[in-house]
């Protein structure tokens, strides 16, 4: 998502770190940049001078045109990325470059300490980590970020309300799953991470992977799933109920359906994340549940599924306006199954907007 401001908080973030540039190769960083990622390119961002984005030439004339559309002034270079960027950082006079080693693994940044040796290679200084100058921008969406996620979670609930049509008695977990991927790509997307399908006891573990287990009468089936819209992710939680439930089942869900709408209630710009998670353990604890808490109450969503913030007890860290969070509070009981209940949310001034309704 091109924005010329972006590269003006990067520029001052690695000038106070003491980096000439920030050399970023991986796929979020680089859709979250300018909108595009080619298997291979890299982007480099100099403390002066444009940024400059060096591709193969397979993808050039691609990457020409999607620069012109987002009026974009980084400098595109073709050829061998190798040759590229060794020539760009000799005539440029760089010496000390920025790395997320959240996102170089060890045989790319040997690679590069190959192709441009002589460098200083940086991952943090003075106790300032790279990979939260990216991380820490994606937190606050912009109004196009916002408007990009709230048709990705009304796609999202869209397919939820075909899905639930969809379940009948005798269906496998995996083929539940497949009537959710399906749609998702019959709706122009594709899925933000694997959709997982769980029934009745399978229910109780968070991450549950479909099998063949097949649904019968008065079980419960949860559902999790997500879609990639331009670049960007939903996520949403939801449980069929298939006739009548165990009474222990059914407490689950009025302790996490209540904790659920109070901390969405609980939502707005200036809201301790800390706070937050502890008021729903809090109601768990009391009811005698904390054993079943196995997760946190949620996290950010943007270009990845799961990024900053993330909702655990103990953060310091605030609610700001135009964070999109998931609050998604869940209870599991081993052998019996569990329940999540999960929404996408978005930080405004006075509260919150509900996205996937």
């Amino acid at each position: 998502m091109y924005a010329e401001k972006h590269f003006r908080v990067i520029k001052a973030k690695i000038s106070r770190i003491g980096a000439d540039a920030l050399y970023l190769a991986d796929e979020r960083s680089l859709r979250y940049l300018i909108g595009f990622y080619f298997s291979g390119m890299v982007l480099l961002v100099p403390r002066k001078g444009k940024p400059i984005c060096l591709i193969d030439t397979m993808n050039h004339a691609l990457a020409e045109d999607l620069m012109r559309e987002i009026k974009s002034d980084i400098l595109l270079v073709p050829g061998t990325v190798r040759n590229g960027l060794k020539k760009y950082v000799k005539e440029s006079g760089i010496k000390i470059i920025a790395y997320s080693d959240e996102y170089v693994s060890v045989s790319a940044y040997n690679s590069l300490k190959r192709i441009i040796p002589g460098i200083k290679f940086v991952s943090s200084q003075g106790g300032v980590p790279v990979p939260g100058i990216l991380a820490d921008m994606r937190k606050i969406k912009s109004e196009q970020e916002i408007d990009i996620i709230r048709k990705a979670a009304k796609i999202t609930t869209g397919i939820w309300r075909k899905v639930r049509r969809e379940i009948r008695t005798g269906m496998t977990e995996k083929q539940i799953a497949v009537v959710v991927d399906v749609l998702i790509r019959q709706a122009g997307c594709v899925n933000s991470f694997p959709t997982i399908a769980a029934i009745a006891e399978n229910t109780a573990y968070p991450h549950a992977i479909p099998t063949s287990r097949r649904l019968k009468e008065n079980e419960h089936v949860l559902v999790d799933f997500g879609v990639r819209y331009k670049g960007y992710c939903s996520d949403l939680t939801r449980v069929y109920l298939n006739g009548r439930i165990d009474r222990q089942i059914r407490g689950l869900i009025d302790h996490v359906h209540k904790a659920h709408d109070e901390a969405i209630g609980m939502v707005k710009n200036g809201t301790c994340i800390g706070m937050l998670g502890s008021m729903v353990n809090k109601r768990f604890l009391d009811a005698d549940l904390g054993g079943n808490i196995l997760h946190g109450l949620g996290h950010g969503i943007g270009i990845e599924v799961h990024e900053r913030p993330f909702l655990r007890v103990g953060s310091r860290e605030k609610l700001k306006k135009g964070m999109v969070i998931t609050i998604e509070p869940g209870l599991y009981v081993e052998g019996l199954g569990g329940i999540r209940e999960e929404d996408m949310i978005l930080v405004t001034d006075k509260g919150c907007e509900v996205l996937t309704v």
